[in-house]
C-alpha cells in the first residue's frame, strides 16, 4: 500500500459496495477511532440477517451479502466504543460512507451497595442457557485461520470455510462438522514433521457455553476451583452488562484460568470471555490429555505450554444468542532429544475463528458422506494460494500477505528437497572437501538457489573461494572475490565489538543505562547489556509500517531515530524476556557516537577496518560494486544509514576472513573479553540458539552442534543476504554473501559443516 493510501485510510471509516459474482454484494471498508487509529477486532454484522465478520489489525473488513436488505442495518460494535447502526437502504452501489467510532463515555459503575454474589450470578446464567441460546438444532457457518510462526517466520498456514451442526446448546449430543473449502501449507523442515492444525473437536471446545462440562471454568469442578469477583455494571457493545473477574484459587496445584467475563444484565446471557492461563498455575500447565502425553513420551517428544490466551464473544441472532468469534493465542515449546531428531523451538500459534452466519431452518444432521470425523485433522488437503480463492466467501481479512507467506513456505519446502538431493550425491563423491564444496555450491547455483560469493576455511586455511551469478545484471558484471555485499544484521557483531572496546577503555560499563547517554529517554533504565542481548523489551522499529515510510524516504540522524522510533512501550519487562530487536543496536550506535565523539562510520573505520586492513569494507552504499535484487527486481533504494548499528555495513568474503582471524587474536580486544561475547547470555529459542553479545551460539539447528560449538550470525538487507559461521575448535569458517535475495543459508551451512567435519 502506498504511503498516500495509508495517510488517507487513517481518517476514515469507509464502506464500498462492489458487485461480485453469483449476485452477491461485497461490502468492504475499515474502522477507525476518533484519533485516527484503526480499531481491530470490531464486529461487523447485519442486524436481522446475522451475516457478519470482524476487522483485522488494520481495521479492515470485507463482507459478502446476498442483496441489499432494505429494512436491515449494518451494526459496528467494539468494546469501549459507542455502537454504530446504519440502515443499508441509505447506500447506493459504489458509494462510500465515512464514519468515526466514538469512545464510550460511560464507565464502570462502582458498587455502592452490597454487590451480588458473582458465583451465584454465573450459576443463574448457566441455568438460563436453555432460554438464552438456541435450544433447537441449527447450523453455524464458520471460517478459521491458523497462523503458526517460529519467531517471525510463518511455518504453517491454514484456512477453512465450514459448517457445524449443533443439536442445540443444551443437548449432550456431539456437534458435527462439514468442510466446505480449505487450504493449508506447512514448512516441513521448520515444523520438524509435526502435524500442526485443528480437529473439529478442538473447534467445538471454543464454544464454552455449549461445551460446558469440559470447560476449565464453567464446569462444576471449574466453578469450585476459581475465585470470582463482581466488578460492577458496564456497557459491552451497547448492552448493559455485569463484569466479573476470576482467577484460580491459591491452593489449586494445576493450571487454570485468570480473566474476566461479561453477562447481559437483563437476561444473564454470557456475552464474552477474555482469559489466559493463570500465573498462579502456569508451572503446572500441560499439553493435551493423559493419553496424548503418554504417546508423546513414547515418541521422545515434549510439548510445554508457555502461554495461552482466549477472547470468546457471543452475539444475538434474533432473540437468541450464538457464538460470534474467537481469538486464541498459544505459545508451545517443542522439544525432542531423540537421536537423529533433536530440536527445541517455540511455536506461536494464533487461531482466528469466526461464525459468519446461522441457519435455523436446517434441523437435520449432515449426510454421513459429508461429515468429517471429529478427531481428524481438518488440514488434509492443499490448495493454491491466490487472490481469488475466497471470492464470495466471508472470512477475516488477514493481517499479512497470506499468498507471499505461502510462497515462502513452498520455497522452504523446495529447499528441503534440494538439501536431501545434495546429501545423496555428496555421499557418492570422493572424500576431498574441496570437490564436495565445489559440487555443492554449483548444484545450488544451477538450481537457482544461490548467487553470490563463498569462502570456506578448514583448520585455519582457506580451502575454497568461489563466486556465482551476477553482481550487476544490467551491466552483466559477474560476482567475484572482490564483490562487495551489504551484510545486514551481521553488522551487529561489529557494533558489539565497538561497545566492548569502549568498555575496555573505561569509557562505559555494560551496566550503564540508556538514560546516562540520552537523558529523558522513556526507557532510560534499560542497560547496555540488555541492548546487546535483545533482552531490553524495546520493540523492533524496522517492522512497524508507520515508521517505514519515513525510514525509506530520507536520511535521519541517529538521535532522531532513537527518539521517534525506539521509544514505543516495552514488550516485556527489561531483562525478563527475549525479542530480537534492531532498535537496541541503533541505540548502541547512538551510545558509541556520544561516548567517542565520532560518527559510527568513522569509529568503525578507525577501530576495526583500518587495523585489520579491511579495504573492501565500509558503511552505507557509497562504494558498493554490486546491486541487490529483491523479489527478482532491483531492490528499493533507501538510506541504509537509517539502520546504523543494526545494519548498513558492506564487505567482501576476503575481508570477513580477516574479521574471523582477528577474533582469535588480541588485535581488537583481549581474548578473555572476546570470549565473553561468545557465551550464552540469552535464550533465542526461535532458532534453537543462545544469544551472546551480538553473536548466536547454536544448540540444535546444525547437525555438527552435537559435537562442536558453532557460533554464527545471519544478515538480511532487502536483496542482500549473508551468513557468517565459525567453528572455533577446528578454526573452520564459512562465509556466504548473496545479492539475489534469500538463499538456503541454514541448509547450506548444515551441509558445509558436515563436509568440514567428515
Amino acid at each position: 500500500m502506498s504511503a498516500k493510501a495509508v495517510a488517507f485510510s487513517f481518517f476514515l471509516f469507509f464502506v464500498n459496495y462492489i458487485f461480485a459474482q453469483d449476485n452477491k454484494l461485497l461490502l468492504q471498508g475499515a474502522v477507525f477511532a476518533e484519533d485516527g487509529k484503526p480499531v481491530p477486532y470490531a464486529s461487523i454484522s447485519l442486524v436481522k440477517d446475522g451475516l457478519g465478520t470482524i476487522t483485522n489489525q488494520s481495521g479492515s473488513f470485507a463482507l459478502y451479502i446476498p442483496a441489499v436488505p432494505k429494512d436491515d442495518h449494518l451494526m459496528v460494535t467494539m468494546l469501549g466504543y459507542e455502537p454504530q447502526k446504519v440502515l443499508l437502504s441509505a447506500f447506493k452501489p459504489a458509494s462510500a460512507l465515512r464514519i468515526t467510532l466514538k469512545l464510550q463515555v460511560s464507565q464502570l459503575e462502582e458498587v455502592v451497595v452490597t454487590p451480588p454474589d458473582p458465583l451465584q450470578l454465573i450459576r443463574n446464567a448457566i441455568a438460563r442457557i436453555p432460554q438464552n441460546y438456541f435450544n433447537q438444532p441449527h447450523v453455524l457457518n464458520g471460517f478459521y485461520r491458523v497462523d503458526t510462526r517460529k519467531g517471525q517466520q510463518h511455518i504453517m498456514l491454514s484456512e477453512a470455510v465450514f459448517d457445524i451442526f449443533n443439536p442445540d446448546y443444551t443437548s449432550a449430543k456431539k456437534s458435527r462438522f462439514r468442510l466446505t473449502k480449505m487450504r493449508s501449507i506447512q514448512d516441513e523442515q521448520a515444523s520438524q514433521g509435526l502435524d500442526l492444525g485443528l480437529t473439529p473437536t478442538s473447534l467445538y471446545a471454543y464454544d464454552i457455553v455449549k461445551e460446558l462440562e469440559s470447560s476449565d471454568l464453567l464446569s462444576k469442578e471449574g466453578l469450585k476451583q476459581h475465585d470470582f469477583k463482581f466488578k460492577g455494571n458496564t456497557s459491552y457493545n451497547g448492552i448493559d452488562a455485569y463484569l466479573i473477574t476470576f482467577d484460580q484459587k491459591d491452593e489449586i496445584k494445576q493450571s487454570l484460568l485468570k480473566g474476566k467475563l461479561w453477562l447481559d444484565a437483563g437476561s444473564l446471557a454470557f456475552i464474552a470471555f477474555e482469559f489466559q492461563r493463570s500465573p498462579k498455575g502456569i508451572t503446572w500447565a500441560q499439553y493435551g490429555n493423559g493419553a496424548t502425553r503418554a504417546l508423546l513420551k513414547i515418541l521422545g517428544l515434549q510439548i510445554d505450554v508457555k502461554k495461552e490466551t482466549h477472547l470468546i464473544r457471543y452475539k444475538k441472532f434474533g432473540a437468541k444468542w450464538i457464538l460470534s468469534d474467537v481469538r486464541n493465542d498459544h505459545i508451545l515449546r517443542f522439544k525432542s532429544n531423540r537421536n537423529g531428531k533433536r530440536f527445541h523451538f517455540d511455536a506461536d500459534i494464533r487461531v482466528d475463528y469466526l461464525v459468519t452466519a446461522a441457519d435455523t431452518l436446517h434441523t437435520g444432521d449432515f449426510a454421513s458422506g459429508e461429515k468429517l470425523g471429529n478427531n481428524k485433522f481438518i488440514e488434509f488437503q492443499t490448495n493454491s494460494y491466490n487472490d481469488t480463492f475466497w471470492l464470495n466467501y466471508n472470512t477475516i481479512l488477514p493481517d499479512f500477505n497470506t499468498n507471499e507467506a505461502a510462497k515462502q513456505i513452498q520455497q522452504n519446502n523446495q529447499t528441503f528437497v534440494l538439501k536431501n538431493k545434495a546429501k545423496k550425491f555428496l555421499a557418492k563423491l570422493p572424500a576431498s572437501p574441496v570437490v564436495k564444496l565445489d559440487s555443492l555450491f554449483s548444484f545450488f547455483h544451477t538450481q537457482g538457489a544461490f548467487s553470490g560469493s563463498v569462502l570456506v576455511k578448514q583448520k585455519g586455511a582457506v580451502i575454497f573461494q568461489r563466486s556465482y551469478g551476477l553482481a550487476d545484471e544490467g551491466k552483466q558484471w559477474p560476482n567475484t572475490d572482490s564483490t562487495r555485499f551489504r551484510i545486514g544484521s551481521l553488522t551487529k557483531t561489529f557494533t558489539s565489538m565497538l561497545i566492548r572496546q569502549l568498555e575496555q577503555e573505561g569509557k562505559l560499563s555494560l551496566h550503564d543505562s540508556i538514560g546516562k547517554f540520552f537523558p529523558g529517554h522513556v526507557h532510560g533504565h534499560v542497560m547496555i547489556e540488555q541492548l546487546l542481548t535483545h533482552t531490553s523489551g524495546i520493540p523492533n522499529y524496522t517492522v512497524k509500517d508507520e515508521y517505514l515510510a519515513e525510514l525509506m524516504s530520507r536520511p535521519l540522524s541517529t538521535e532522531y531515530i532513537i527518539r521517534n522510533f525506539c521509544s514505543d512501550p516495552l514488550e516485556f519487562s527489561s531483562g525478563k524476556g527475549f525479542r530480537y530487536s534492531n532498535s537496541g543496536y541503533v541505540i548502541l550506535a547512538g551510545i558509541i557516537e556520544k561516548v567517542s565523539g565520532q560518527s559510527y562510520a568513522s569509529r568503525l573505520q578507525e577501530k576495526i577496518f583500518t587495523p585489520l586492513n579491511m579495504r573492501s569494507s565500509g558503511f552505507s552504499n557509497a562504494l558498493l560494486n554490486s546491486k541487490g535484487y529483491w523479489l527478482k527486481e532491483i531492490e528499493p533504494a533507501y538510506p541504509v544509514s537509517n539502520t546504523v548499528g543494526a545494519g548498513g555495513i558492506w564487505s567482501a568474503t576476503g575481508d570477513l576472513e580477516k574479521w574471523d582471524e582477528a577474533l582469535y587474536s588480541n588485535k581488537l580486544l583481549p581474548q578473555e573479553k572476546i570470549q565473553e561475547g561468545f557465551q550464552a547470555h540469552a535464550d533465542y529459542s526461535d532458532w534453537d540458539a543462545n544469544y551472546g553479545y551480538g553473536w548466536m551460539i547454536d544448540r540444535l539447528l546444525f547437525n555438527q552442534s552435537k559435537k562442536h560449538r558453532i557460533i554464527y550470525h545471519p544478515g538480511t538487507d532487502f536483496g542482500y543476504y549473508s551468513m557468517f559461521v565459525r567453528q572455533p575448535d577446528q578454526q573452520n569458517l564459512l562465509v556466504m554473501l548473496s545479492n539475489h535475495g534469500d538463499f538456503p543459508r541454514f541448509e547450506l551451512t548444515d551441509l558445509v559443516l558436515d563436509i568440514l567435519n567428515q
